[in-house]
């Protein structure tokens, strides 16, 4: 009974050898993988970029859906570094070739190494009343993905669905 009692006094004063071992190798790999992220703001970026996106069609999106008289243009241009809504022309109610306005669009500077790139090689697209995209060339119904390419890094893509829902896979 005495060399029980011993035995448990001895392990309440902390850790064996071997557990002490295993902790400090795991705290070492994890220190390796994390630490560097902190460092610097790669990997960030191409996320920021992806949430404005998505937050700024579904802004668009709504837009469109309480915008039902065609007054104001509801179109979408997409190039490698900007997607953003086309500006209404007030007297004709059309649209001009310029984007609206930092509200509705998405910049990125070129020195980010950060592109756009959409399905069906479209240029530019539009969302229904429903809030459904429209303007794809060869699905129906039209389903948009569009991917942020980032140098030397995984793509992000956002994908409209057909019914409208905009969201990051």
């Amino acid at each position: 009974m005495e060399k029980l009692n011993d035995f448990k006094r001895n392990s309440e004063y902390g850790f064996t050898l071997i557990e002490l071992i295993v902790t400090i190798i795991l705290i070492g790999i994890m220190a390796a993988a994390v630490i560097p992220r902190f460092l610097t703001s790669e990997g960030f970026g191409e996320y920021t970029y992806r949430d404005e996106l998505i937050i700024k069609l579904r802004a668009i999106q709504l837009r469109a859906m309480q915008q039902t008289n065609n007054v104001a243009c509801q179109i979408i241009r997409v190039n490698t570094s900007e997607i953003g809504l086309l500006a209404t022309q007030i007297n004709t109610n059309t649209c001009n070739g310029v984007l609206a306005g930092d509200t509705t669009t998405v910049h990125i500077p070129s020195e980010n190494g950060i592109s756009f790139s959409i399905s069906e090689n479209l240029s530019s697209f539009r969302f229904s009343s429903m809030g459904r995209p429209v303007g794809c060339v060869a699905s129906n119904p039209c389903k948009i993905k569009i991917t942020l390419t980032i140098t030397g890094s995984d793509p992000l893509s956002i994908l409209i669905n057909s019914e409208g829902y905009i969201y990051a896979l």
